[in-house]
């Protein structure tokens, strides 16, 4: 005889009807149990040996942002090629790239998918590239397939024909659909299960849990209390938390606040004054050309207010003014200072700092934003979370800045770090940074030096500063093994729920 519970029993007996292997959505289907119950009681079910647990485990698909986009509009070869057939077949490459709205660090890109489909003829001329297109490209694979994922929302990959299977390992090389896994439960009888009648069952009545009615009322003495399983597992909770960038970045800040840091910050909208001119970055050097700029269209310009500081800065520019320097012998542009764009580095902010306190000692951090133009891959993004830093004092040293730096490193838990000469317009001397990544290699993590006094002196400062700006995405994919810096912004769930700081 075989003792079973009632829940045992029903989902045992519904199995015996069936006669079946069935999932685990039959289970719910067929009873009025939730899944965390019919979990439990298929695992004591296998515990017995009446039952088999299968696992399937399927790679679906489903399109990013960007994929999402081109199965409205079409993918960006294609709209190139259509654009140049409008245009009566010929077409200027720039004319083109602006009539689509296509970015232009993916024209070099888009134009090897062109020449790689033989969807049209590229030719230079002078200082020119034309597209001559006469056919219109048919519809790609790749469309089709987006416009699939785009209505269903996902797809089970052993769904597709042999096509579109092969047309998913070009759509991810272009990274315009990801691929996730999920795992389906299945349950059939086992060998002993099918010798079992439900005649030979017998069930049996009993409680796992006591609550507090049963224990003053002394009920408990009268029920069979059955035996709990502690290796079973509890049913999984996905509780609210904080994003796992989020945490790093809190991190972060409570180890340079511990130190004895302040915290401070300045606009994401800053005039070139700030961005570039007090540091020290010439208006017609190439230095200037590191950072490469969102500029704003409206507004263009902002207001300098402090017109003596402005006017030191453009002596220091054109001939060093009082700070022992030759200048960059340039005539300085005061239109130039005031453009408006989305600041490059989170220095412009230690600029803000220094030029407001101008006796030492002084600490200072930054935790925050920064937007250069890039090309997104799994190592460079257009918007990034950059941590700077200063310490001014009488006796600073260049020897304080790399303890500092090695100190913060092994606090957050980053392992083996190295330095090497730099350089950057605005410190002298300068060091480079590097931390190991285990799959990544040597990574650079942070730019260093000590300001310079064509920097300082302007501003008044009459006291050493050491500075840093370190990518803090870099350090996070470090510190959390990522390989992806797109990663540090997902929105998928099933990510969020197992990535822990």
């Amino acid at each position: 005889m075989i003792e079973l519970r009632e829940n045992e029993y029903n989902i045992f007996s519904l199995l015996k009807k069936l006669k079946d292997t069935i999932s685990l959505d039959e289970i719910l289907k067929n009873t009025e149990l939730n899944e965390s119950t019919i979990i439990k009681t298929l695992l004591n079910l296998s515990k017995n040996k009446l039952v088999s647990i299968i696992e399937e485990k399927n790679a679906f698909l489903r399109a990013n942002e960007e994929g999402l986009k081109y199965s409205q509009i079409g993918l960006p070869e294609n709209r190139l090629v259509e654009t140049a057939i409008s245009a009566g077949g010929v077409i200027d490459l720039d004319e083109a790239v602006e009539s689509t709205h296509i970015k232009k660090e993916m024209v070099p890109i888009i134009l090897g998918w062109i020449k790689k489909k033989g969807l049209a003829t590229i030719e230079g001329k002078k200082d020119k590239i034309l597209i001559l297109a006469t056919n219109p490209p048919k519809e790609a694979a790749e469309e089709k397939l987006l416009r699939i994922l785009s209505k269903q929302g996902e797809v089970n990959f052993e769904s597709l024909s042999d096509e579109m299977k092969k047309t998913t390992s070009l759509l991810k090389r272009r990274n315009l659909i990801e691929e996730f896994f999920k795992i389906k439960r299945f349950v059939k009888l086992s060998d002993k299960g099918q010798k079992v009648t439900i005649d030979s069952i017998k069930m049996i009545d009993g409680v796992t849990a006591l609550d507090s009615r049963m224990i003053t009322s002394r009920e408990w003495k009268k029920v069979k209390l059955l035996e709990y399983d502690v290796t079973s597992s509890p049913p999984v909770i996905y509780p609210g938390k904080r994003h796992f960038f989020s945490d790093f970045i809190e991190e972060g800040r409570r180890i340079l606040l511990r130190m004895g840091f302040e915290e401070y910050d300045g606009p994401y909208v800053e005039e070139e004054f700030w961005n570039f001119d007090v540091l020290f970055q010439a208006q017609d050097h190439p230095a200037r050309e590191i950072h490469d700029s969102y500029m704003l269209k409206k507004p263009k310009k902002g207001i300098i207010e402090n017109a003596e500081l402005m006017e030191r800065v453009k002596k220091t520019h054109e001939n060093g003014w009082t700070t022992g320097s030759r200048g960059w012998k340039y005539k300085w542009n005061s239109d130039i200072t005031r453009r408006l764009v989305l600041r490059t580095q989170t220095t412009a902010v230690s600029m803000r700092y220094l030029n407001e306190h101008k006796e030492p000692p002084i600490k200072m951090f930054c935790i925050s934003k920064v937007f250069r133009p890039d090309v997104l891959d799994s190592k460079h993004a257009m918007e990034f979370t950059q941590l700077e830093g200063i310490i001014g004092d009488n006796k600073i040293t260049l020897r304080h800045l790399l303890g500092l730096l090695k100190n913060f490193a092994k606090t957050l838990g980053l392992g083996e770090v190295k330095f090497r000469p730099g350089y950057f317009p605005f410190t002298e001397p300068s060091v480079e940074s590097f931390v190991k990544h285990p799959k990544l290699g040597w990574v650079e993590f942070v730019g260093a030096g000590m300001f310079r006094p064509e920097v300082l002196k302007p501003l008044a400062i009459k006291f050493p500063v050491i500075a840093w700006g370190i990518g803090f995405d870099r350090l996070a994919m470090i510190r959390l093994g990522i390989d992806d810096i797109r990663e540090l912004y997902s929105k998928r769930l099933d990510l969020l729920r197992e990535r822990t700081l």
